[in-house]
Order: structure tokens, then sequence, then C-alpha cells
């Protein structure tokens, strides 16, 4: 059994470079013919604003993810902070089922907790504030029920609203408190951890944890995996990926999982 994992991908309309590399991802991972599974760690999408938002990009995007499902590779999928509308509609499209945040993955040996990540950041307190807002389901249930252009316009919004505050922080206060992590791996009995939403790709090591950052999608494509215990994340350029495809791929992070 081989696990993948992505997360961080923001996937639009205006990265069409991404989408191609995406689609030809999922095509070869269809034809290794392997048994594995796929695990989308969260902000899949740069933006999501429900279900019933159909688009001819997105559809690609979707047959891509429907094809791997009914290969046979099981399809997981968890909310991050740009996707956490995605609902059931959705994971029925494309096969996906949902796991929660900080999910435990048991392993051949030992287990692995999977979450997005973002719930670590406690010193980015306004983003915090505005993450509890968003996930709950009241908030969740009033913007779904308005009409698709109003989702459209606020999804611009919060984009931009996004960015400018986070040109605004210091790096370390947009990375996550390695106290929330210890506590968190405690809690779940756990010593080694995989997620996204930082975009700073790496390996971090204490005395006996081990963190693994899952890179984002911009000018590099990242594809990580388990095998036995053994945890490795590689990467390649958008470009060289799309005209290479899997082939193009160079490890950069290796690590045996505690």
């Amino acid at each position: 059994m081989i696990r993948y994992f992505i997360s961080d991908l923001h996937l639009s309309d205006k990265r069409p470079d991404l989408i191609r590399a995406f689609v030809l991802m999922m095509e070869e991972l269809t034809t290794r013919n392997e048994k594995a599974e796929l695990y989308i760690l969260g902000d899949f999408y740069e933006a999501w604003i429900g279900d019933d938002f159909q688009a001819d990009w997105n559809t690609t995007i979707e047959n891509a993810l429907l094809n791997l499902s009914q290969s046979g590779i099981n399809l997981y999928f968890l909310h991050g902070n740009r996707d956490f509308l995605i609902g059931d509609a959705w994971l029925t499209r494309v096969g996906a089922t949902l796991i929660q945040e900080q999910t435990l993955l048991p392993l051949e040996k030992g287990s692995v907790l999977l979450t997005h990540g973002d719930e670590y950041c406690l010193e980015d307190v306004e983003y915090q504030k505005f993450r509890q807002t968003v996930r709950s389901s009241a908030w969740q249930t009033q913007i779904l029920a308005l009409p698709l252009e109003q989702r459209i316009a606020l999804a611009a919004q919060l984009r931009n609203d996004s960015q400018s505050m986070a040109s605004e922080k210091s790096m370390s206060i947009m990375d996550v408190t390695e106290a929330a992590v210890q506590s968190s791996l405690d809690a779940h009995h756990c010593k080694s951890l995989i997620h996204g939403h930082t975009h700073r790709p790496s390996t971090h090591h204490t005395e006996n944890t081990l963190r693994c950052v899952l890179g984002d999608w911009d000018k590099n494509v990242y594809l990580a995996s388990i095998e036995g215990n053994h945890y490795s994340q590689s990467k390649a350029t958008a470009e060289d990926f799309n005209k290479s495809g899997l082939q193009s791929l160079q490890v950069n992070h290796e690590e045996a999982l505690y």
C-alpha cells in the first residue's frame, strides 16, 4: 500500500498550468495499477463557494478525481481554510470520503496524524477569530443561502482581505505554534504529523516527534507519499511536470516516521 498526499494546490481558472499538472498527475497515478490512497489535505481550490458552482475548468478537475477513485484508488479529502464549503455533493461527484481535522491514520507500524494545519497558527489571533467564524455551521448555512453571484463576490473579497492581511504580518506569526502541535500529538498518542497550510515544505524534528509540511503548488508541483513507514516528498517545476509528468519529480525530503 502506498499513500499519496497533496495540499494547497489553490486551483482556479487563473492557473490553467496547475490544472493541467493536476489532471496529468491523476491520469498517471490512475495508470500505475497499484494499491494506493490519495489524501487531499485542504486548500485544493483557491476558493470554493458551494457545491452548486459549476464551471468548465472545474469539470476537468472533477472528472480527473472521479476517474482516479473509480480506478480503485481510495480518495480522501480534508477541509482547508479556502475550501471549507465543500460538501456532500462535491464528495459524491468525485468519489471522495471526507475526513475530519486531525485524523489519525494507522500505518504498518504506528500512525501519523493528518490535518490542514491552520488550527496550529495560534499567534495569528486575527486569523483564528476569522477561522472560528467561517467554520461555524450557522455562518456556512447563511452564506450558502446567498445567490451564487453574491458568493462569488464574497469569495473575491475574502481573498483580497487575506492577501492584504498576510502582507502586513511577519512570517513567524503565520507559522505553527510548536506547543500546539505537541499538544495535538500528545492528545492522539502519536509522534508523526503531516500538514499543509504554511507553504513552507520541510520536515521538523523534536526529540521524539516528526512534523512533515506539504508543499504548496505555484511555481512547483509537489507530491508526498508514505510507503511502509517511510515518508518522502518530491517536487518539480510546473513547467517540467506538464512536459514529463511524474518522472520529472525529484525527492526533496525523506524521513522515517516515528
